[in-house]
């Protein structure tokens, strides 16, 4: 016996009236009393020197390399290869800015490392061709701004592919020999992604200043892309916005491979009209890595995904797990009848109750248990809940689909809108659950990248300015990240 949860008392406000939601019953997705999974070892900390050996021993980087613009044929010969670029690109992340880049790779004990793995991945003769120094500050700034920022869609889209397949040969995102529930995904199999906002190195919103008091003018570098952005718990925060999704292996420390990273709008489409807004971008990356990776599960991401882009979603076979977002009244799903049974069912907190009316005129809401999951598989992908109404006469089985049909597409002529909003109101894993509040647990790993990518430069501010040139930040960031896992699940792989 498993004791009942308690009844929780919904507050009235001036669009939703009181009701009572009853206990969730104990069904597929869990029961109350299950414990969550063991926390994963901890990360035992990494050294600069092991990160940098990890990043020169990552293949994948200069296979990388190898789509960079070369030097041009007229003009001064170039004094570093692309590849020395992209190395120094990565470095930034881990020496916190551009100048102290430049400061490390001036001494020996740091070139003489990209040197050897120069050599041993891209051959002799490459490393004799290598300066006796790395590149200075002004040789990078040239680089990046005339090479690398008006070829960043490149970079960002080889990366991607490279890092996908990297997840792949470490067994991510791969069917398993063993029957796992589709509630109950294996972590790996789980993608966790959301969004950021990365402030630039400078807060200044106006090029000029003046000074009241003296009349000074003074001039200030403003960030082009830069805007202002409400993350959650209505926090305001000045910078530009990126998203990410990543993977990883549950029980090996250092296994987050960082699958994509896009830059998202997050001003007025008009502003800004070649860049998609969060939920948008997050279904074609999304769909990206399941092209792909056909063995992917389920996607866990947070309130800023809403119905309309869980719904293309679902129909390619993902079970796409958020929180439930507030403010959601309850909707009339259907009325079950069969003689002489009659039962009002509704959508309330993402999932089926059955609607009940005390005398007092109070609204009761009972949770219908749910004894699984299904999954049908056809030119559209089809989920149902196989659900029990509990009933003094005889209990009842029925099937919900958890998917948007077509009925659900249809506009009602009356109001105009969408006849029912499935995917918003109706979860294929309700969040009040255990395997809800599992999934939900994966998700928090975004938050650890994120505020990791944010320590990584002095007072959490990316040393670059515009959207474009963050990004290609980030993907450094990414980049030195993934070679730390790659030889981390090696290893334990391994062993």
């Amino acid at each position: 016996m498993t004791a009942p949860r308690k009844r929780t008392q919904r507050k009235p406000s001036a669009k939703q009236p009181a009701y009572v939601m009853a206990a969730v019953p104990d069904d597929t997705f869990g029961a109350a009393t299950d414990p969550l999974p063991p926390k994963s070892p901890e990360a035992p900390p990494l050294t600069a020197d092991e990160r940098f050996e990890y990043l020169l021993n990552n293949p994948d980087l200069y296979a990388a390399a190898r789509s960079l613009p070369g030097p041009s044929r007229v003009g001064r010969p170039a004094h570093h290869p692309p590849v020395v670029y992209l190395i120094f690109l990565c470095a930034i992340s881990l020496f916190g800015s551009a100048r102290a880049t430049a400061c490390h790779l001036q001494r020996p004990v740091w070139w003489d490392l990209v040197r050897m793995g120069i050599r041993t991945h891209m051959g002799d003769a490459v490393a004799d061709a290598l300066s006796l120094v790395g590149p200075t500050r002004g040789q990078w700034n040239y680089y990046f701004h005339a090479k690398l920022k008006p070829v960043f869609a490149d970079v960002r889209d080889v990366s991607r592919d490279l890092w996908i397949q990297q997840a792949l040969d470490h067994g991510m995102m791969r069917e398993t020999g063993t029957r796992v529930s589709r509630s109950y995904p294996e972590r790996h199999q789980v993608v966790h992604a959301d969004a950021t906002v990365a402030c630039p190195p400078s807060s200044q919103r106006h090029r000029e200043t003046v000074n009241q008091v003296t009349g000074e003018i003074r001039s200030h570098r403003v960030d082009p892309d830069a805007g202002n952005t409400v993350e959650g718990g209505g926090t305001l925060v000045y910078g530009n916005k990126f998203l990410s999704a990543a993977v990883r292996i549950s029980n090996i420390p250092h296994s987050r491979v960082i699958l994509g990273i896009e830059s998202i709008r997050h001003k007025s489409a008009k502003r800004d009209p070649h860049r998609d807004d969060e939920g948008t971008a997050f279904v074609k990356l999304a769909r990206y890595i399941l092209r792909r990776a056909p063995g992917l599960r389920a996607i866990t991401y947070d309130t800023a995904l809403r119905g309309a882009h869980r719904a293309p979603l679902i129909t390619n076979g993902l079970v796409v797990f958020t929180t439930q977002h507030g403010g959601l009244a309850p909707e009339s799903l259907q009325r079950f009848e069969k003689d002489p049974c009659s039962h009002d069912l509704y959508v309330a907190e993402g999932r089926v109750c059955e609607r009940l009316l005390t005398d007092d005129g109070t609204t009761h809401y009972t949770p219908l248990p749910v004894e699984e999951l299904e999954r049908r598989e056809s030119k559209r992908t089809r989920f149902y809940h196989r659900l029990t109404i509990p009933c003094p006469v005889k209990n009842h089985t029925l099937r919900i689909r958890v998917d948007e049909t077509s009925e659900d597409r249809e506009i009602d002529p009356s109001t105009k809108r969408q006849r029912f909003n499935r995917t918003e109101h109706l979860r294929q894993i309700p969040p009040d659950t255990h395997a809800g509040r599992r999934l939900k647990g994966f998700r928090q790993d975004s938050e650890s990248q994120h505020s990791r990518f944010d320590q990584s430069y002095p007072h959490k501010r990316v040393p670059a300015y515009g959207a474009n040139a963050a990004l290609l930040i980030y993907i450094g960031y990414a980049w030195l990240s993934n070679s730390v896992a790659r030889a981390k699940i090696t290893h334990a792989l391994a062993g």
